[in-house]
């Protein structure tokens, strides 16, 4: 019998007076057409779903002198999402207006 993919449950973080939500949608991974991808976590306003927000992370499996290697699975904490969610909103992600999903690729520097 084969063990099937995990179901994630939601973390809850509070972010600059916003209940917040979030859940990992997907590890990181290689892809033909898209190459190397990272994680990407979706997150939304806790309760009444409003617009949705997608972080999606860099690819962590560069060194410094730009070698590839295979990446040890990264951890995601809640403060890895709040630092990338404060980054969101300085971009103009409006957790209570509606519409589709704000996708932001989140910098290096707030993904640490």
């Amino acid at each position: 019998m084969t063990r099937g993919k995990q179901k994630a449950s939601a973390t809850l973080i509070h972010v600059d007076g916003h209940d917040l939500e979030w859940t990992l949608l997907r590890d990181q991974q290689w892809s033909s057409e898209n190459d190397y991808q990272g994680i990407t976590v979706a997150v939304r306003k806790a309760g009444v779903v409003k617009r949705e927000l997608i972080l999606k992370y860099p690819y962590l499996g560069v060194r410094a002198n730009g070698a590839w290697r295979r990446p040890d699975k990264p951890r995601v904490t809640p403060e890895i999402v709040e630092s990338a969610v404060r980054a969101a909103l300085e971009a103009g992600w409006e957790p209570e207006s509606r519409g589709k999903p704000f996708h932001f690729e989140v910098p290096d520097e707030a993904a640490q």
